[in-house]
């Protein structure tokens, strides 16, 4: 509470806000957690025409993320990892994303994913993309995927790249049908099988993917 009211001060303290002359910020001031985010996002990207303003917009983004606001919690985590109105700040970032991405939001997950992968964190790295593949986002599924079959996954096993290959594929992405090939080409999650091979990298070829046009092509 008490470094919600210093942040509530600072704010009112700070020159140039025009807070007092809009409805929105009012409520912000007020301690409203939507409002002080919606106030926070619009200052930070000039939206209904205020001027941008990167360092009072951390401010009003941090007052709603200390009271739980999941959304504000994720874009003040990109604040910190961005130096967008705060000091740059990776182990900041991390705990804001880390927050956010606990009350289920996969904006977080996401980008938590990406600094794993940064720092060649696989464990961390996988951590982070399972949730997302595991709500059925086809992009995050084709990389645990082909992590999997590729010995990138940390402790999950290689046989765990055809479900979530699969499911990708399924959502009409062209590397995971080709990947779903090289499982059955190779045995891997599933039985050897020359003619599944061949559909998937039918499949892959007639969605665009390069390789596995010209292996039609040439055949």
């Amino acid at each position: 509470m008490k470094r919600l009211l210093a942040i509530t001060l600072a704010l009112l303290l700070a020159g140039g806000c025009s807070w007092r002359y809009e409805p929105l910020a009012d409520r912000a001031a007020a301690g409203d957690a939507d409002a002080q985010f919606e106030y926070g996002r619009s200052l930070l990207t000039g939206k209904f025409g205020l001027k941008s303003n990167p360092r009072q917009a951390a401010l009003w983004l941090k007052a709603a993320a200390l009271r739980g606001h999941v959304r504000a919690q994720s874009i003040l985590g990109w604040c910190y990892e961005k130096g967008m109105g705060v000091e740059k700040s990776e182990r900041e970032a991390r705990d804001w994303y880390a927050r956010a991405a606990g009350q289920g939001d996969y904006i977080a997950c996401s980008y938590l994913a990406k600094m794993a992968v940064r720092n060649h964190d696989q464990e961390e790295a996988v951590r982070w993309i399972r949730p997302l593949a595991e709500a059925g986002f086809p992009g995050p599924q084709m990389v645990l995927g082909k992590m999997c079959l590729t010995g990138r996954s940390g402790s999950m096993p290689r046989t765990e790249a055809p479900r979530y290959l699969r499911f990708a594929a399924m959502q009409g992405d062209a590397e995971s049908c080709f990947l779903m090939a090289l499982c059955y080409a190779e045995g891997v999650g599933v039985p050897r099988n020359a003619l599944l091979m061949e559909g998937w990298v039918r499949q892959a070829a007639e969605l665009g993917h390069p390789l596995a046009r010209a292996l039609v092509a040439g055949r």
